[in-house]
Order: C-alpha cells, then sequence, then structure tokens
C-alpha cells in the first residue's frame, strides 16, 4: 500500500476515546419530521468520527454498513470523513464508477495508509491485525445532497471481525497485543493471527538478504544464516536487544516457492520451539 494526500478531514481527524456517537451532531434523531433541501449540506447525514459500524466486507463501499452501539459487537469505526465535491446532480456511483475516477481524489485519498496507526493511536506500530475500508453515503442520503465519503478502520487483517472493543487509541490500551499480527503455523506455512492468541512467530518488520540461486535451508542452522541479516530489523522492531530466549529466525515458503522467488520474512521465535501468547514488544 502507498502512502496518500488526505482530503479535508472531518473534526480534524478527532479521536472519540469515550462513549460512542452514532449520528451526526446536530442531526435530527430518527423519527423527526426534518426537512431537508437537497444540497444544503454534501456532509448530510456524516458519520461522527468514531461511530462504530457493523461492516461484513471491507471492499463494497456501495453496500453502507449499519450502525451499532459501541458497547455491542462491531466490526469498523469511522475515523475519516471528506466531502468528494461532486455537484448535486451526479448520479450515485455504480460499481464501475468506483474503479473510474468518478468519486475523484477524495475517494482515493481518504483512507491513507497510516490512518489505522493514526486512528488506534501508535504510529510507530505499523503490522497491525486492521485495516481501513471506504464508505459511502446510502442512495436515500446520496439523493438528499451527501456528497461524503468516509474512512473506516476495521478489525481483522484480510477480512473485518467483531473488534476487542472500542478501537480508538486501543493501541495505547490494555488490548494492545490484539491490534498486532503474529504468525501461527510453522515457518514454511503460517496464518496470520492476532497476537494474543497462540502463535510460533513474529514478524519483525523486515525481510532477510537472501540472493536468487541460494540454497534452500532445510534446517534451523541453515536459516540461522539467512537469519543474519534480520538482527539489526530485529533490534528495531523491539527498540532495543532480542531477549534471551528468543530467537531471529526466517519464514521460506515451501522449496518450489524458494527455487522460483526466495522470499524470506524476519521473524522473532521462541527459542524452544513453543508457541506462546503475546507480544514481545515492551
Amino acid at each position: 500500500m502507498t502512502r496518500l494526500r488526505t482530503g479535508t478531514l472531518l473534526a480534524g481527524l478527532v479521536l472519540v476515546l469515550a462513549g460512542c456517537t452514532s449520528t451526526v451532531e446536530g442531526t435530527a434523531s430518527p423519527g423527526a419530521a426534518a426537512v431537508v433541501t437537497p444540497g444544503d449540506d454534501p456532509l448530510f447525514e456524516a458519520p461522527a468520527i468514531g461511530t462504530c459500524h457493523d461492516l461484513e466486507v471491507a471492499y463494497l463501499p456501495l453496500e453502507p454498513p449499519a450502525v451499532v452501539d459501541c458497547d455491542e459487537d462491531h466490526t469498523s469505526e469511522t475515523a475519516v470523513v471528506v466531502d468528494t465535491g461532486l455537484p448535486l446532480d451526479a448520479a450515485y456511483p455504480t460499481v464501475d464508477d468506483l474503479d473510474d475516477d468518478y468519486l475523484g481524489a477524495a475517494y482515493d485519498d481518504v483512507c491513507r495508509y497510516d490512518t489505522p496507526q493514526e486512528y488506534l493511536g501508535d504510529e510507530s506500530l505499523y503490522q497491525l491485525y486492521a485495516s481501513y475500508a471506504q464508505v459511502l453515503p446510502t442512495q436515500e442520503q446520496w439523493a438528499a445532497g451527501a456528497r461524503w465519503v468516509a474512512c473506516d478502520v476495521y478489525y481483522g487483517y484480510s477480512s473485518p471481525e467483531v473488534a476487542p472493543g472500542r478501537m480508538a487509541g486501543a493501541l495505547a490500551g490494555p488490548d494492545r497485543d490484539a491490534y498486532l499480527y503474529c504468525l501461527s503455523g510453522d515457518v514454511v506455512s503460517q496464518e496470520t493471527v492476532p497476537c494474543t492468541e497462540p502463535h510460533f512467530a513474529e514478524p519483525s518488520g523486515g525481510t532477510a538478504d537472501v540472493a536468487e540461486g541460494s540454497p534452500y535451508p532445510t534446517d534451523p542452522a541453515a536459516r540461522a544464516v539467512y537469519a543474519q541479516s534480520c538482527q539489526s530489523s530485529a533490534v528495531q522492531y523491539l527498540g532495543g536487544p532480542v531477549p534471551a530466549g528468543v530467537l531471529v529466525d526466517i519464514t521460506t515458503d515451501d522449496q518450489e516457492g524458494w527455487e522460483g522467488y526466495p522470499y524470506a520474512e524476519c521473524i522473532l521465535v521462541p527459542a524452544d520451539g513453543s508457541e506462546t501468547t503475546g507480544s514481545l514488544l515492551p
């Protein structure tokens, strides 16, 4: 993912750390007989920063998620809202429009690579068990003049999952490790899991220096040769020396994959080969 420019932030990307607002401040409550003149407010019924959603699929912005109470199970929270600047006579976008720049730069830029870090509260941590998704108004909101696009931060690595709790500022709280990703499985075949679940390794944020044609490492001693180039990334990730009882290692893929492209991710593993829970970060 690349870093993108951000548009004008609604409320300056304010983190709502207490409570949860499910409607925009000043918007009439459901059932109120408010008269809306289309075009009066391009941010009509835009979600407030910190609004909680039941986002089921990350890449379906034309299927807006349901708003839920933040004390209930939810998968995402609104981090940014911007005005697309589209005119009142602009038609509601189609799926094809999303790929044709119909919504302009605002749609592409509302979510940035570091939006999850900013919303979760620690820009130094980037190996997150969280990501982002664009959210658009409903057709009814669009007809009333809404021309906004929102960026939701969702819990989960590749698809939304129920969050452990309030996500805003979570990296500074007791649930931090649930928002960091680790690896279950083994050095050849892995699955990404939150670090609160049992795992054999924690990525240290780098890749080993392996030249094409390098022999496939078949045992820990052979992997250790390649893992020497991972020492610096391990120290940088941990903010200090590798603790006792922990080894720097690499993932290898299978031999066929290695021979095609020898990619080796730097990881930290228990020296005794056991599984563990929790992150190694201080």
